[in-house]
């Protein structure tokens, strides 16, 4: 199986690459100076010359700040692209997966969303997001859209955000005896490690249904992960959890975002609780010569 990845350089990218390669299958793997996927004359060179079984896209607009701010950008990267991305794959004959958020939810179910649960975004990010599932499937009846949440990984996490919420608070360690932390959203933190093993199982199945879940088992809130985190690493910082009422961000964001693995459960596939995948990360993150593990 010949499989392209967009978005190499992501934490979650990077892990698809790591496993896809080191599993024997034939990556294609662009970098930006390459393929920028707001240029879609790239995107469009990159399907038709590369002819992929399988396009997976890990690229994405995702700093909820940065959307607000520039959600033109947002809505060309995250829903415009995606619209190509379908178009070329149905055209090639490539199985299309793209990746989606929580945050295509509102947060006002109280219980785990489902697949099937109507999504009613509250920012740009989500609104971008959810008009490329739209596209996605409008334009490629057999895409496969995978929505996941709070994604962790690599050892200088996310490129755009120059780091990722464990490693925050890894550093944040290292100089507060004390700090703050959001107690008021809930979520379902996400290894990169095993959201890339379980994506690729998912290709592998076939994939039946148009739109899965997968995040890491369990749900907790920023603050209760922030706990996680230095309890792993041995760290004695107090948090101190805060209630702000959703005040914390400019943006608007879902206060119960918990995702429902159901679909991927009832094909075998599973990820491993929340506490388990933070306690793997930190100790890799503390030896620099392993290899993830999932």
């Amino acid at each position: 199986m010949k499989l392209l990845v967009l978005g190499k350089n992501g934490q979650l990218g990077s892990e698809l690459v790591r496993q896809a390669t080191a599993a024997g299958l034939e990556v294609l793997a662009p970098g930006r100076q390459d393929l920028d996927v707001s240029r879609f004359d790239d995107i469009r060179a990159a399907i038709t010359g590369g002819r992929p079984d399988v396009l997976i896209n890990a690229s994405a607009y995702h700093v909820v700040s940065q959307c607000e701010a520039d959600p033109a950008m947002a809505f060309r990267v995250n829903a415009a692209a995606i619209k190509v991305m379908a178009e070329e794959c149905h055209r090639a004959g490539t199985r299309f997966f793209t990746f989606s958020t929580d945050y295509v939810f509102d947060g006002q179910k109280g219980t785990p969303y489902a697949e099937n649960d109507v999504p009613r975004p509250l920012q740009a990010y989500g609104v971008s997001k959810f008009a490329g599932e739209m596209m996605a499937r409008l334009y490629n009846p057999t895409s496969v859209v995978i929505r996941t949440a709070g994604i962790f990984g690599g050892r200088s996490g996310s490129p755009m955000k120059g780091g990722n919420f464990v490693l925050t608070m890894l550093r944040e360690a290292e100089r507060n005896r004390r700090m703050e932390v959001s107690s008021e959203q809930v979520m379902s933190p996400t290894y990169a490690v095993d959201l890339a093993a379980a994506t690729l199982a998912l290709v592998n199945t076939g994939a039946p249904d148009p739109i899965y879940h997968l995040t890491n088992d369990g749900q907790c809130s920023w603050a209760e992960f922030a706990m996680a985190i230095l309890k792993a690493a041995g760290k004695d910082m107090v948090i101190v959890p805060v209630d702000r009422g959703g005040t914390s961000y400019a943006a608007g964001r879902p206060p119960f975002a918990v995702l429902q693995n159901a679909r991927a459960r009832a094909l075998g596939i599973t990820l491993a609780g929340w506490q388990d995948a933070v306690e793997r990360y930190v100790r890799w993150l503390g030896d620099a010569e392993a290899e993830p593990r999932n």
